[in-house]
């Protein structure tokens, strides 16, 4: 086989945190739409895919570098049970690396080429004829959609720069397992409240991510104005009830795409009786859409489309987290979309400009923060 031509959309260090501990190149799978259990698979063959991000081999260089030092910084974490300090360079290396871990799935390709189908469609029976006939050929390969949601995301990285993170450490004897599409964003303060759309934006008001890092330890990021996780002045919080274990693994069987992946520790009948309660809350469709009529004066109707992606919900509840009083006060009013900063997310409309210009690099954003006292604003 031609080197880099089998292309991991879940990196290999990262899947070998969950292998068995009796062969560090095998792992536990469970294919959800086949209900498979296999005790024992080859590692490197999992989450996997020919030239998944192109034949250039650009994406994949990239990725190299990030997953070598990224690799450290994990390591450092689960060996230390410590978290980089707050804007460091490895706080920055770790936030990309959850950030392209995010687009860089299958799920993340079929997302975008859902999205895509599901627009022309609706543009169609709304208008046959607006859509010109290149538009309506549009069809996009799998390397084709998850370079063009890397893009996304990649570019939103700075967004996430303010969530507060911590360390949820499992003392319980049922390990956490992970996926082939591990890291779950969920909003537990907007998920009961009415709102449009999806509430899981990485600039959303109440986002929470999730990753697990190994069997033993998950990495949380989450909007401090929301949530109290855990004690106050405490990076990792200890787990000791397995109905946190359990939930946790529930919304990583939600968010996943084919497969779950665990160690041994992880049996097959915790497997049964953990699709028994997700399977009621796997999504349908990986993206929805919406129609809004639109009164202009003087003017035809318009329509308004509204494509989002579909969010993991389960009522989601954790002994560690709660919602604060001043969250709960919280009003909703009249807005579609709820940011939890936006004075960050002015900043970063401003760099995103400036990029345009050709002024800063994508990855440029701190420098940007620096030099913003010279910078009209």
């Amino acid at each position: 086989m031609p080197e880099k031509k089998n292309q991991h959309f879940i990196p290999r260090f990262y899947l070998k945190r969950f292998a068995l501990h009796s062969q560090e190149k095998r792992v536990g799978v469970f294919n959800i739409s086949s209900n498979t259990f296999i005790e024992s698979a080859n590692l490197y063959e999992q989450a996997s895919k020919n030239y998944f991000y192109g034949r250039d081999l650009k994406i994949e260089d990239a990725f190299q570098k990030l997953e070598t030092e990224s690799a450290k910084i994990i390591n450092s974490i689960l060996e230390e049970q410590c978290l980089p300090t707050a804007h460091s360079r490895e706080h920055q290396m770790l936030l990309m690396f959850i950030i392209t871990l995010l687009g860089r799935t299958v799920y993340a390709a079929e997302t975008i080429d859902e999205l895509v189908e599901k627009y022309k469609k609706t543009v169609s029976s709304i208008a046959p004829n607006i859509l010109s006939e290149s538009e309506q050929k549009i069809a996009l390969t799998l390397t084709d959609a998850v370079q063009e949601y890397l893009t996304i995301v990649v570019s939103f990285f700075p967004i996430v720069r303010d969530l507060h993170w911590k360390l949820i450490i499992n003392e319980t004897e049922e390990p956490f397992i992970t996926s082939d599409n591990p890291v779950v964003l969920y909003n537990q303060f907007l998920e009961t409240r009415k709102t449009y759309g999806s509430n899981v934006g990485l600039a959303s008001k109440g986002l929470e991510i999730f990753l697990p890092l190994s069997p033993q330890i998950i990495l949380i990021l989450y909007d401090k104005d929301v949530y109290k996780v855990g004690a106050k002045n405490q990076v990792s919080i200890q787990l000791t009830m397995d109905i946190d274990i359990k939930a946790l693994n529930l919304i990583q069987y939600i968010n996943a795409n084919k497969n779950i992946y665990f160690n041994e520790n992880f049996s097959e009948k915790q497997v049964q009786d953990l699709l028994r309660t997700a399977n009621r809350y796997r999504r349908q469709l990986k993206a929805n859409w919406d129609k809004y009529p639109k009164k202009v004066e003087n003017e035809k109707q318009k329509i308004l489309l509204h494509l989002y992606g579909s969010d993991v919900k389960c009522s989601l509840k954790l002994s560690f987290i709660s919602i604060l009083k001043k969250a709960k006060s919280y009003s909703l009013g009249q807005k579609v979309t709820h940011v939890r900063n936006e004075q960050l997310c002015r900043l970063h409309e401003e760099f995103l400009d400036l990029v345009d210009k050709g002024l800063y690099h994508p990855f440029d954003f701190y420098d940007f923060i620096n030099d913003c006292k010279t910078l009209p604003l």
